[in-house]
């Protein structure tokens, strides 16, 4: 579950997921569509795998650094990642294998993952939910 917020020369959204896992999934999947429109929409083969590894001091800043590391990801591997699974993902840590397609070119270029506004906490719905700025 996200939804898109209003931002001066940037992007926002506000992610939501009952579990770290889902709010991660759903960060990752709202980063791509910012990049390109649609492009996750019924993929079932993948032409990328990749593994990431990260550690970071507390939970916001992991969910942070995980997309900072994604977008690089996809920038150098000229990939969109869709899916992730993950092997270990706690408050400090997270394994995961990324699955992602090819693309020739971003609908929107994303400079950088802002740790403006971010803070993971837990609504009175009992759902994990943070803001995030996307740097255009």
């Amino acid at each position: 579950m996200a939804q898109s917020m209003e931002h001066i020369a940037d992007i926002g959204i506000q992610v939501r997921g009952y579990t770290l896992q889902e709010l991660f999934k759903n960060s990752l999947k709202e980063m791509a569509q910012i990049l390109k429109e649609g492009c996750c929409d019924g993929v079932d083969h993948y032409d990328c795998s990749m593994r990431i590894v990260i550690s970071s001091n507390d939970t916001t800043c992991l969910l942070i650094d995980f997309l900072s590391d994604v977008l690089a990801l996809s920038y150098i591997q000229k990939t969109l990642f869709c899916h992730v699974y993950f092997s270990e993902l706690s408050a400090t840590k997270v394994d995961a294998q990324l699955y992602g397609i090819w693309f020739d070119h971003f609908d929107e270029e994303i400079k950088g993952v802002t740790y403006h506004e971010a803070a993971i906490s837990r609504n009175a719905q009992g759902c994990l939910e943070t803001n995030i700025i996307f740097d255009l």
